[in-house]
């Protein structure tokens, strides 16, 4: 019996010493991710990333995307290719549609019964009218959706023309995993990628209205008859934490979870722009979101960019 069990285990250990030996290959995003912009590069180096081994944070989130708004290159993905509902962070876009109308965002505007909607805030009243300026405070920075409603009704569209240049709008931006059904984002079928909110978010940091609107935590409207004056607070929690956000939006349906798409200013003044899709509470989104930010700007070294 000894000599059997001997005998196995000379074998054992001949068929082990037989193996190749292969040493860990680092995580290289260098070499296959960023090699493919997300935004049109400015003549501008992608970063370099002096860690190669490291994989990036812990995420709740089911989908993720960091892009270095300078040279479009990738600085970290997780399923970013992944269609998702959109949720509120479809205002972003029915803001740039509602804008580049050149409305005069003086005009007062009364609310009418069929802009209601459900949830969000609802810091403007049917029956009440207020200027198209406080309407789009209360759709990009309170996210209300029937003041999103408004705003897209008051353009000489039809319904179903704005919803048209709102698809229209996302294909000119190369976001060719998107499609829009409605203005507000309550639709789960408002869809698009991680991929395509970089490019959404390139396209809000070219307008300095939504710009400024959505890197505020807080602002104000006037509301009439009344003459009231409203607080609005921004859904945006990432605004306001060790983070510096120069524009962006949440996003929250049961069929999307917790969305953020903001554009973030590091501490060496380089931008990138951060996406989490799915996570599984407001402050899982937000810690993703900051942890992302923590992380490209520790791993990354953007000298090559001076």
């Amino acid at each position: 019996m000894s000599l059997f069990l001997s005998a196995i285990l000379l074998l054992f250990g001949a068929s082990v010493s037989s193996f190749p030996v292969v040493d860990a290959v680092p995580y290289l995003s260098a070499s296959d991710v960023r090699s493919e912009h997300i935004v049109a590069a400015r003549d501008a180096a992608a970063p370099n990333k002096q860690d190669v081994a490291s994989l990036g944070p812990r995420l709740s989130a089911e989908s993720a995307l960091v892009v270095d708004a300078s040279s479009g290159a990738v600085l970290f993905h997780k399923k970013a290719h992944e269609e998702r509902s959109l949720a509120s962070i479809t205002k972003l876009m029915t803001a740039l549609v509602f804008l580049e109308q050149e409305p005069d965002l003086a005009t007062r505007v009364t609310m009418e019964e069929n802009d209601d909607r459900e949830g969000g805030n609802q810091h403007i009243r049917p029956g009440e009218s207020a200027t198209l300026r406080s309407y789009l405070r209360a759709s990009l920075v309170g996210s209300a959706n029937n003041a999103t409603v408004v705003l897209s009704r008051s353009t000489d569209f039809s319904f179903e023309e704005f919803i048209a240049r709102m698809n229209e709008k996302a294909w000119e931006l190369g976001m060719r995993n998107t499609v829009f059904i409605e203005p507000t984002g309550l639709a789960p079928e408002n869809r698009s990628t991680a991929r395509d909110l970089a490019r959404l978010l390139e396209a809000v940091m070219q307008n300095d209205t939504v710009r400024e609107m959505t890197s505020t935590h807080r602002t104000t409207i006037v509301v009439y008859p009344s003459g009231v004056i409203r607080q609005v607070d921004s859904t945006n929690h990432l605004i306001g934490s060790i983070v510096s956000v120069a524009a962006g939006k949440t996003g929250y349906l049961d069929e999307s979870l917790y969305n953020v798409a903001s554009a973030v200013t590091l501490s060496n003044n380089k931008q990138i722009y951060v996406i989490v899709l799915g996570a599984q509470s407001n402050d899982e989104r937000v810690q993703d979101a900051k942890n992302l930010a923590v992380w490209a700007e520790a791993t990354y070294d953007w000298k090559t960019q001076q």
